[in-house]
């Protein structure tokens, strides 16, 4: 019954969006893309890989998987689709992917016609969104569904007596991958019994990248020869506990480097308006001396988890508001990382901190007390090879993963 009053909703939302698109520029770009989807077919024959993911977080926890698939399956086709239009449109031109989209509403129309043009011979799903037609289309023509990165929590809907349905939809899957024991905990009390504990594979790419060269003489000068923050994803709410410290004369000579999570102009103004100290946008800087700024604002995409090589100190914002962000990437860097309270939906927050890697502070008084704790040479270095140590004693998600999609398409 609520599987079907769900395949209703469905249909309605297939009635109604188009109208609201009318007037809406986000709901037109989310149905606009989707017209995509039908095309290219995969050619008869050729063995299909299909990987979902909500958005560009998810892909990247799925990369490492996707990428070791392409290298061991090179006649395959690989077909990458996302629910947000944020992770396709950074996506779309994948190198590991012979086409990408977005996926089609979640009808039972739109799963039949889907598994007929697209006949997956192995669909990966990535840690969430689950999408209940097609995985009933897919469990009913026995096609093998694999949903790794799994976590899944008490307060979950799912674990409400009437998501029953919605579970046993998710019980069809031919295996699944977890991140953590509590999930397995919970996949056992479901009925399934023997779900695969692989780890988080974000891990390993972040691994990845930290041993990637990379080279920017400018942030180098910017940053040598001092103690540098690295201050990645950060709102207005992190900045209320950071400007204090960053104006504090206990830290005097430290630099910055702030990495605003919305680039939009109007809040990266705002950053350099309330910044008291001398300041430069990195798109900003060619012709300024490196030596003359102390706060580089980073108002460009795609460089952060790459500019945490440069820093001696990590921030990672998001925790003053809905919640952290990425704590993986400068942990893999070696770098102590800080991180305001809400950070219970992650894992690597509580590991870190149990590891001496990472602090939670929640005042700006308490930031300015870490940082000043870590100003002593032996306990910067000491957080900072235990971040690092975290993470690599936690990898291997994807060698585990991978063996798992070999041994199902063996079958």
């Amino acid at each position: 019954m609520l599987i079907r009053v769900y395949g209703l909703l469905a249909e309605l939302a297939k009635i109604i969006l188009p109208l609201f698109a009318i007037w809406n520029s986000r709901i037109r770009n989310f149905l606009s893309v989707r017209k995509s989807a039908w095309q290219p077919y995969p050619p008869k024959g050729q063995r299909v890989f299909w990987m979902h993911c909500s958005s560009l977080g998810e892909f990247e926890q799925g990369r490492p998987v996707w990428e070791g698939l392409r290298s061991a399956y090179p006649e395959a086709f690989f077909l990458l689709s996302f629910f947000s239009r944020s992770g396709y449109d950074r996506q779309k031109n994948n190198v590991t992917s012979d086409h990408v989209t977005c996926l089609p509403l979640d009808t039972q129309k739109n799963a039949f016609k889907w598994m007929d043009q697209v006949h997956p011979d192995l669909i990966l799903w990535v840690k969430y969104d689950f999408w209940f037609h097609y995985w009933l289309e897919a469990h009913r023509r026995q096609i093998p569904v694999f949903l790794f990165a799994a976590r899944f929590r008490p307060d979950q809907f799912l674990n409400r007596r009437w998501a029953k349905p919605f579970r046993d939809v998710i019980l069809t899957a031919r295996t699944i991958a977890v991140q953590d024991q509590d999930s397995l905990n919970i996949l056992n009390k479901w009925g399934f019994l023997q779900p695969l504990l692989a780890g988080d594979s974000r891990i390993d790419r972040v691994l990845e990248i930290a041993t990637t060269p990379a080279h920017d003489s400018w942030i180098e000068t910017f940053t040598a020869g001092t103690q540098t923050v690295i201050c990645g994803s950060v709102w207005d709410e992190d900045m209320e506990v950071l400007f204090p410290a960053m104006t504090s004369s206990l830290l005097r000579g430290w630099r910055w480097v702030l990495a605003p999570h919305d680039l939009g102009e109007d809040r990266i103004q705002s950053m350099q308006d309330r910044c008291e100290l001398p300041v430069v946008r990195y798109t900003q800087s060619g012709m300024i001396n490196p030596q003359s700024a102390q706060v580089l604002i980073l108002d460009t995409i795609g460089m952060l988890n790459q500019v945490y090589r440069w820093g001696a100190i990590a921030y990672v914002g998001g925790g003053f508001g809905r919640s952290v962000h990425n704590l993986l990437e400068p942990a893999a860097y070696g770098l102590p990382v800080l991180f305001g309270p809400k950070h219970d939906k992650f894992p690597e927050a509580i590991g870190l901190i149990h590891a001496s890697g990472g602090f939670e502070v929640r005042t700006a008084e308490e930031l300015l007390n870490v940082f000043m704790n870590l100003q002593e040479s032996d306990h910067l270095e000491k957080a900072g090879a235990a971040s690092r140590k975290w993470l690599e004693a936690h990898a291997g998600a994807t060698n585990r993963i991978m063996a798992e999609c070999k041994r199902i398409l063996n079958e």
